[in-house]
């Protein structure tokens, strides 16, 4: 299960002088939401590994690891963490998958773009999948900053896959 495919590209910057620059507007994000959603998905920024320390406040400072830790101070866990970001530059997967999470990476434009049909059923087969076999653990889901992109796929599954009501 694996949400890039030879088809989808996406913007890599290992190598560039880009690589630990700070996302636009990214110190002002909450890092986590403070609760789960639908006792399903947990929500949170990207998080930015250890390479981009010496350009973050220690109080702002936010790593995978400290996902995992907030899930954990509330004894629950995360199964599945789908990467929603259009770079590879922010951490390490193998720092997800070493925890013994599922890591998915749906690359998606930003800046306002809304995710396209495609984009979106696949994200709907993702979670779904992963949720037959795993109705206990939360599924993690990252945009840059947590919101645009991250909000409109996990409420759009909530409305056409759970049947929520929008009213």
């Amino acid at each position: 299960m694996s949400g890039f495919n030879s088809n989808n590209h996406y913007r890599s910057s290992r190598g560039s002088s880009k690589n630990n620059k700070i996302p636009n507007h990214w110190m002002n994000c909450p890092p986590i939401a403070i609760s789960g959603i639908a006792d399903t998905f947990v929500v949170f920024k990207t998080p930015l590994d250890y390479k981009y320390d010496n350009k973050i406040a220690i109080h702002k400072r936010f790593h995978p690891q400290m996902v995992f830790r907030h899930m954990f101070s509330y004894q629950q866990s995360i199964g599945l963490w789908i990467d929603l970001t259009n770079t590879t530059r922010y951490y390490n997967t193998s720092e997800i998958q070493n925890m013994g999470c599922a890591y998915e990476k749906i690359p998606c434009t930003g800046h306002g773009d809304l995710p396209n049909r495609e984009i979106i059923e696949l994200f709907f087969n993702i979670c779904s999948n992963f949720l037959e076999n795993n109705f206990s653990q939360f599924i993690g889901v990252h945009c840059t900053h947590g919101f645009n992109r991250t909000g409109f796929l996990i409420v759009s599954y909530l409305v056409e896959v759970l049947n929520f009501d929008v009213a």
